[in-house]
């Protein structure tokens, strides 16, 4: 194939179309008209002598070829905007660019408005559009071009996503300080199994899963309630007889947590801290403007 044939553009046109599987909603996700795609989707089966996308009860469904070219395409993107972007001058006082945040609820209240804060002193006009999704999909928004950084806990990440560690917390057990079985502002493993428990459910906070430990070990214990969010449960034991696990730094940051008394979790093994990063695809890893970006959100966590 002779390279001077070939429009980069119908690279950026099939990533979309198999990215969204639908002609309408890649159209708008570029920025072009429908026939304008459809006219790149008809290129593109020339070029590739195959059909790429064909309708399916799903919408389009992309073929095995698609599928294979899917990665080596968004590597040549990726490759090709580092180069772009290398050299761009970026300038934080007059820039109107808006960036896609992915953070949990608890993040949005830990580490958020030291954000926000950062940014109206020194970029007034840069927009934030902040989303939660659990671990694996924001992974997947992060290499479909959806999210432009992530602050969370992410224990797997694909080999084209960079990350840096921001800070690291500590799991610890949490209690109404007037619970009957605290001694001196702890509960021994006996005591503490026979509570009724608030768990978090792995899908939005994740990291050290409590349950796979006690599961692991054998320890029987009674889950009174299941939540979304560690930031949900000082809430629900505070008055209660409950007992429940959440992150450290979160307690100090409620209202009224002088009424809970946090200790560490009474079971016979050591339980790993939580490390948190920032993760960006690689395909900003030398943006002028998401290296500013990165910096201004690590320097707003370390201020939090």
């Amino acid at each position: 194939m002779n390279l001077k044939s070939v429009d980069l553009n119908l690279l950026v046109a099939f990533d979309a179309l198999v990215s969204e599987r639908n002609v309408t909603r890649a159209a708008d996700k570029l920025g072009v008209t429908q026939s304008a795609l459809s006219h790149a989707l008809r290129r593109l089966r020339a070029t590739f002598s195959d059909p790429l996308l064909t309708r399916g009860p799903n919408g389009m469904e992309p073929t095995d070829l698609a599928l294979e070219l899917v990665q080596p395409i968004r590597a040549v993107l990726s490759e090709v905007h580092s180069i772009m972007t290398t050299r761009v001058a970026f300038d934080p006082a007059t820039t109107t660019r808006t960036f896609s945040l992915s953070m949990s609820d608890a993040m949005s209240i830990e580490v958020l408005p030291a954000i926000v804060r950062r940014l109206r002193k020194s970029a007034p006009n840069v927009d934030l559009v902040v989303t939660t999704a659990g671990p694996r999909s924001t992974c997947s928004r992060i290499v479909d071009d959806e999210v432009d950084l992530a602050v969370g806990v992410f224990p797997e990440r694909p080999s084209d996503i960079c990350s840096r560690e921001l800070f690291r917390d500590t799991i610890v057990c949490v209690a109404d300080r007037h619970h009957p079985k605290l001694r001196r502002g702890r509960m021994d493993e006996t005591s503490y199994l026979a509570c009724p428990h608030v768990t978090v459910a792995p899908n939005l906070d994740s990291g050290v899963q409590i349950d796979d430990i006690m599961a692991a070990m054998g320890l029987d214990r009674r889950v009174m309630a299941t939540v979304s969010h560690y930031i949900a449960v000082p809430g629900l034991v505070r008055g209660t007889d409950l007992v429940a696990h959440t992150r450290r730094r979160l307690i100090g940051l409620l209202r009224d947590s002088a009424d809970l008394v946090a200790f560490p979790i009474p079971v016979p093994v050591r339980v790993p801290d939580l490390s948190f990063v920032q993760m960006w695809h690689r395909r900003y890893d030398r943006d002028s403007g998401h290296r500013w970006l990165r910096d201004l959100v690590r320097a707003a966590i370390a201020e939090a």
